[in-house]
């Protein structure tokens, strides 16, 4: 057999082979050194040969230098003197395997409500009770601003203040509020109609709740406290199945919520884990600590209160 047709067979087969690039695990590097024995062998031009095998391969090169170190071989063997300057590789790093709701109940490790009270930077050393609906108002608001109180469908906007003072007085606390501050004034909503606590009379955007539907009170204490990365500045158990986190975003405008809180936080970070995605909103309702409901008997009660959102 001539030198010619030798070289012809093994470009032909060369060419079938490049396509066969077994399953990682497979066979990968034998079959790395028969292509590159067929590359020598057809007089394939080195760093062509190389570029090529890299391409058709079914996994990345490891180490790096896994395809330079069989050309090199072949070519030493079959075309000694053929020009070849390796190219660098480096080997991709994986990428990080999405985070799940339990990956951060296992990093929770069991926590629960006696975990939360002896963290909590405020000191919930009462009953549940109106005491705790009147911490929660004297730390995360000044006497002067809007909050809104009240029933699902309730119009109560009033200051701080006055709040804490209706509920010293002996008032009974209202079942939900609205975490953000309010300008205290009347906003057109989409319908057109005119609202004291819709999302267009949020002044402050502090604020955002997140709560879970499809997971026990047991998972929902766990997981908060294994996602070490929420600045969580009040856990309040609904006296119903849920946990609602109140998480610090200090978003400084309307624009930066709807951004950062509507367009990457509730996307690509809460929902994909389980939280409800009803609440993206800046003026999304939460359960006052400190109501008792009478359809449950039980208490909303205050879990854990930390002003800045730090966790030691």
């Amino acid at each position: 057999m001539n030198t010619n047709t030798r070289n012809t067979r093994a470009a032909e087969r060369y060419a079938e082979e490049i396509r066969r690039c077994p399953h990682s695990g497979g066979g990968v590097h034998s079959w790395l050194m028969a292509v590159a024995n067929l590359a020598a062998i057809a007089g394939i031009p080195p760093m062509e040969a190389e570029a090529e095998i890299v391409r058709a391969m079914s996994r990345p090169p490891s180490p790096a230098s896994e395809v330079a170190a069989a050309i090199r071989k072949a070519f030493s063997e079959y075309a000694p003197g053929a020009d070849y300057s390796p190219r660098r590789y480096s080997t991709p790093k994986p990428k990080p395997l999405p985070q799940t709701a339990q990956k951060f109940i296992q990093r929770g490790d069991g926590a629960e409500e006696s975990d939360w009270w002896e963290a909590s930077p405020v000191r919930i050393d009462w009953e549940p009770g109106p005491q705790d609906a009147l911490a929660l108002l004297r730390t995360l608001y000044t006497p002067g601003e809007f909050v809104f109180c009240g029933e699902r469908y309730g119009a109560e906007v009033r200051t701080a203040a006055d709040w804490i003072a209706s509920i010293e007085g002996g008032a009974p606390v209202p079942p939900h509020w609205i975490p953000n501050p309010l300008t205290g004034d009347e906003h057109p909503t989409g319908s057109g109609t005119l609202s004291r606590r819709g999302d267009s009379a949020v002044v402050g955007f502090r604020f955002a709740v997140a709560e879970f539907d499809g997971l026990s009170k047991s998972d929902q204490l766990a997981f908060w406290w294994g996602f070490r990365t929420a600045p969580i500045v009040a856990l309040i158990d609904s006296g119903g199945k849920s946990i609602h986190a109140i998480l610090k975003v200090n978003c400084a405008t309307r624009a930066d919520w709807e951004q950062d809180i509507e367009g990457k936080l509730f996307p690509r970070v809460l929902c994909p884990l389980g939280c409800d995605p009803a609440c993206r909103n800046e003026s999304r309702l939460s359960r006052l600590p400190g109501h008792f409901r009478r359809e449950k008997n039980a208490w909303q009660r205050l879990l854990y209160l930390s002003p800045e959102g730090i966790r030691s």
